[in-house]
């Protein structure tokens, strides 16, 4: 465990030290984000967060395996080469769009192809299991379409919750540390140790990340949608999909959400006038799900009169809820995955309730009360 321990200071103590002076190499090369109305900041803020991260986690593992720790020799074998480009193809478009700002649809496609390297290096959701019957389905090669989604959806999860100082950052930490600790519990021992020096090399960034911010993180959750994928193979089918499902919680809930609110927006209710007599049909206003907003759950909370770090606060804590059910998964061996979800499901609820999104109101009253006031 001391080895452990140690990769985990020297990645810290590396991302501790390279992150000042990233910050400065960004303010000299005028890479900023500026203030406006639709971001909480309010003054420019340095970018090239990603950098210090990618530097201090890939120099820490050099290292292990320059000094021969045999559990990374094993887990950066040849095949994990093509998860260091894919490394590097984030970290490019990441750098890229901070000082060009590209379109969605580009960071997209750079992003899949960044996921198609994970198929090539055999990282994959390969099976699945039906919770109502227990029995597993092989996905064949539909495997190839949903990892690479799974990469992408994780991916720019964390990127949506990425609104406040550390959020995003302090989440990531949260979920590293639960990936380690289940990957250890499952003897996934090389899994474990990168999910530490990770989690050290996000620690190290958050100094200087959290509230109020003095350099922002840009693109990131590649490396968890890796691991997490990894972390739990060894289990039980169910487990090894629901853990990480559980653990990145907080950012898929959000992710999920905004899709649905912002589709629930886009819609309106019609009066079509033909020879038969009126027909009422629902119209799409235009694609809006990938127009960013400021009605995010951070956001919301921030409309209830929290501060900002009342609401990184509140919002680790929710993380933490969801990585400790995700542990629930692991350790709870006659645990009915039906119930727990259904649990979930309905906490969830519950949650998103409070939050009084208007676009949600379209379930209460009808389409058509809605349609009227729109």
């Amino acid at each position: 465990m001391i080895k452990y321990f140690l990769f985990f200071l020297a990645s810290t103590t590396i991302s501790l030290l390279i992150t000042p002076l990233i910050r400065l190499i960004a303010k000299k090369l005028n890479i900023i984000d500026l203030p406006s109305k639709r971001k909480t900041h309010k003054k420019p803020m340095p970018l090239l967060g990603g950098i210090p991260i990618f530097i201090a986690f890939n120099l820490t593992i050099f290292l292990g395996i320059l000094f021969n720790f045999e559990y990374l020799e094993k887990f950066y074998t040849s095949k994990w080469m093509s998860i260091f480009i894919a490394q590097l193809i984030i970290l490019g478009i990441g750098i890229y769009d901070d000082i060009k700002k590209t379109k969605p649809w580009v960071k997209f496609l750079f992003q899949i192809l960044a996921g198609s390297l994970l198929i090539v290096s055999s990282f994959g959701i390969h099976i699945i299991t039906n919770p109502f019957t227990g029995n597993s389905i092989n996905l064949g090669i539909l495997f190839i379409p949903i990892t690479i989604l799974w990469v992408v959806g994780i991916t720019n999860a964390l990127n949506l919750i990425d609104g406040l100082d550390g959020l995003a950052t302090g989440t990531s930490f949260i979920v590293c540390i639960t990936i380690f600790g289940i990957a250890y519990i499952y003897q996934n021992i090389g899994i474990a140790l990168v999910s530490l020096i990770l989690a050290g090399s996000i620690l190290g960034f958050l100094r200087y990340n959290f509230y109020p911010a003095k350099i922002f993180l840009g693109d990131s959750g590649f490396l968890l949608a890796v691991l997490s994928l990894r972390g739990s193979h060894k289990g039980a089918v169910m487990v090894a999909i629901l853990a990480p499902i559980l653990a990145l919680g907080l950012p898929i809930t959000d992710t999920l959400l905004t899709m649905i609110r912002r589709f629930l927006k886009s819609i309106r209710l019609v009066n079509y006038q033909n020879e038969n007599g009126k027909l009422k049909f629902l119209l799409s206003k235009g694609f809006l799900i990938f127009e960013a907003d400021k009605d995010h759950i951070h956001h919301r909370l921030l409309k209830r009169g929290f501060s900002q770090k009342k609401v990184v606060i509140i919002l680790y804590g929710i993380c933490i809820i969801f990585c400790t059910l995700a542990f629930v998964t692991i350790a709870w061996k006659n645990l009915n995955i039906i119930l727990f979800l259904v649990a979930i499901i309905m906490a969830s609820f519950i949650g998103i309730k409070s939050l009084k999104y208007r676009e949600f109101k379209i379930f209460e009253k009808g389409i058509k009360k809605e349609a009227r006031k729109q």
